[in-house]
């Protein structure tokens, strides 16, 4: 276990003033620029002057695109992220990051899947080429996938019963595609052979299904980063379209509490509907705003006095389809009248002025906060260029949720309000009614 000693105030401080230096100035005003190569790779920057350069290289290959024969394979592209290449083992990768202060992370979600590298501009280009070798020349030996399970066991038994209730909602809006789950089945452990990993990866890590973004450095060090890359021509299909269909899927774990997920349909990424309802989700509430303060959000007030509780609005968009809800945890014995609650507040949504302001305020929190830590709007980029082509500055997007009029985010809640209910349930769900009965 890592020591926590540096942890403590004093040390801290001490440490934070022995070394203080005047910090390199940060460009104001940048802008972010973009461009398709002609292996149909999509490739974009935002030089922000930052001393740490982040890249990264997605693919269109999230589990929406996962046969049916193989459920799960992403989440296993995923965990053997930094295995042995062709070219290097998992020794020799991990030792060059090492030497050059760098890492490399691999995450994903339904529709992408992101290999993220995070080094010093003094040695990125050193790094870039390990990041080149683990996603261009992945090659997958049997042992090796055995001796991953372990990792795979863990990512399964750590989810929180809240990610376990988004995640079954999804199958119960969508069935397959967006339905298929982020994670493998623990009947599937195992299951999914070197030559399956080898065939999914030549078809969906391809140019054609590849973006690349960098923040930290130019238009042009992200043109030879894409350029350089040794992939594959890849399938170029989007994949069947999403359907949203509606209903419940359920997990009962025992407990003493209820984990919930509820939603409506909600809109297409890119669209003004779907930043219209990202507003809306932060407009319901997202728990207390001070540490062991009260939840006065309208989706608080809603749910009343029914015991402790947690609930918070959200919305997620997709290439073509979208949620937007809520995911609340509440006692066993509250369940019923919560849930009936937090349906009334999807099916009829009436928000003041007030609370659309305050949405909007806390989403653009959310959004420059998530942008200061680099990774993550690397990563955001890279999904902004495949759902619209082009992309923007979270200053660009935080000025657009401005210029939304409380009737544009209203007209949306009511479109979606019109939809049908999906619910994902994990917990003690003896209370816990269907939406047949909300």
């Amino acid at each position: 276990m890592a020591s926590k000693t540096l942890t403590a105030p004093l040390i801290r401080h001490v440490t934070t003033r022995g070394y203080a230096q005047v910090a390199p100035a940060v460009k104001r005003d940048v802008k972010v620029s973009s461009t398709v190569l002609p292996n149909k790779t999509i490739v974009a920057a935002l030089d922000n002057g930052s001393p740490v350069t982040r890249v990264t290289v997605a693919f269109r290959a999230g589990s929406r695109y996962e046969p049916p024969t193989e459920l799960g394979i992403s989440h296993v592209l995923r965990s053997a992220a930094g295995l042995t290449t062709k070219n290097s083992n998992s020794f020799l990768i991990t030792r060059k990051l090492a030497q050059v202060g760098a890492s490399v992370s691999a995450s994903g979600d339904r529709e992408f899947v992101y290999y993220t590298l995070e080094a010093s501009q003094d040695n990125v280009q050193a790094a870039l080429e390990v990041l080149n070798n683990l996603v261009s020349n992945q090659e997958f030996r049997p042992w090796e996938l055995d001796d991953n399970l372990p990792r795979l066991k863990f990512d399964i038994a750590a989810l929180p019963p809240q990610i376990r209730a988004v995640d079954l909602l999804h199958k119960a809006a969508y069935r397959r595609g967006l339905g298929n789950s982020l994670f493998i089945s623990p009947k599937r452990l195992g299951k999914i052979s070197s030559e399956s990993l080898q065939h999914y990866v030549s078809n969906n890590l391809g140019m054609g299904r590849c973006a690349v973004t960098v923040v930290g450095d130019t238009q042009e060090r992200a043109n030879f980063i894409a350029q350089n890359l040794q992939l594959s021509q890849g399938v170029d299909e989007k994949g069947e379209a999403a359907k949203y269909y509606g209903g419940d899927m359920r997990k009962e774990m025992g407990g003493d509490l209820a984990h919930v997920a509820l939603a409506v349909q909600g809109a297409p990424a890119g669209s003004p509907q779907a930043l219209a309802l990202a507003v809306g989700a932060k407009a319901l509430g997202c728990g207390p705003v001070t540490k062991w303060g009260a939840d006065n959000s309208p989706l608080g007030k809603a749910i009343g006095n029914v015991g402790p509780f947690a609930a918070a609005g959200f919305n997620v968009s997709y290439s073509d389809n979208g949620l937007y809800g809520v995911v609340l945890s509440v006692p066993k014995d509250e369940a019923n009248n919560a849930v009936k609650a937090v349906a009334g507040v999807l099916k009829n949504p009436q928000l003041s002025s007030q609370a659309i302001q305050a949405g909007k305020n806390q989403l653009k929190l959310q959004l420059l906060s998530e942008a200061d830590g680099g990774t993550s709007l690397a990563e955001a980029l890279a999904a902004q260029a495949f759902h619209t082509g082009s992309v923007k500055s979270p200053a660009d997007i935080a000025q657009n949720i401005d210029k939304l009029s409380n009737n544009d985010i209203s007209q949306a809640l009511s479109a979606a309000a019109k939809t049908k209910l999906s619910m994902g349930a994990a917990g003690n769900l003896a209370f816990v009614p269907y939406t047949d009965e909300l």
